[in-house]
């Protein structure tokens, strides 16, 4: 089977002052097929924020290539064969949504908050179905008409899930949803985006720093110094061994 996401030898680096550079991505590669979850498994300020950007199509690496459903996001579009723009080569539009916890912009209910993203492109009444139908999917039908401030971590985590479910998109890619959660609720999302997976042929690669939220991956990886510790072979968590983690490197 195809990768529906593949990094090729990427390095991303930022600068700092005016002669240094912060190097943030070193030599990543890194292949996801759809039905599958990584997880990428880092401390603060290790780049796995940045990892999932580039992986978006947000965040353009210094070298290599991103691919998403065969096509290169940042193919040369130059007279040159260089591209000339910030911006992908190809946009991804909803195939790809990027997951990650945030106060909305405006302070309306959940429902409305997932809803109205989806207006311009379906119309009222089944962007509002749509919205519906993912707070259902993540366990967060109670939240559709409160705000965010009225919310806990783990719903204001499960609302974030919903807002990039309901877009119906072919690969997640979710932020360090769990950082803030209790070990309980880790466990419930980390078995929900497994099965969503699943269900829904997703590809679904997820940055955490907090081991535990991997029980239910796939395959982990560690990111330090900016270097990708090649992934683990894919393991099928279970029931009796949901707490089993494999590492790198045995």
């Amino acid at each position: 089977m195809d990768a529906l996401l593949s990094l090729r030898n990427v390095w991303l680096s930022f600068p700092r002052g005016r002669r240094h550079v912060v190097r943030v991505l070193a030599d990543v590669s890194l292949d996801l097929r759809m039905g599958e979850v990584v997880a990428v498994l880092a401390q603060r300020a290790q780049g796995k924020t940045s990892l999932l950007r580039v992986a978006a199509g947000m965040e353009r690496p210094d070298k290599g290539s991103v691919l998403f459903a065969g096509e290169d996001l940042w193919r040369p579009t130059g007279t040159r064969g260089r591209s000339l723009g910030r911006r992908p080569s190809r946009p991804v539009g909803a195939r790809i949504a990027f997951v990650r916890r945030g106060e909305p912009d405006l302070d309306v209910s959940m429902l409305e908050s997932v809803a109205l993203p989806l207006t311009g492109a379906h119309g009222w009444r089944e962007a509002h179905e749509r919205a519906e139908r993912a707070l259902g999917d993540v366990g967060a039908r109670g939240c559709a008409e409160r705000r965010w401030s009225e919310l806990t971590d783990p719903e204001r985590a499960r609302v974030a899930l919903a807002q990039a479910l309901a877009r119906e998109p072919r690969l997640l890619l979710v932020d360090d949803l769990t950082a803030t959660l209790e070990l309980v609720e880790t466990e419930y999302l980390a078995k929900l985006l497994h099965k969503l997976a699943m269900e829904r042929d997703l590809g679904v690669l997820m940055s955490v720093s907090d081991a535990g939220a991997t029980a239910w991956s796939g395959r982990v990886a560690t990111l330090a110094g900016g270097e990708l510790l090649a992934p683990a072979l894919p393991v099928r968590p279970t029931e009796d061994h949901s707490n089993v983690i494999s590492f790198p490197g045995g």
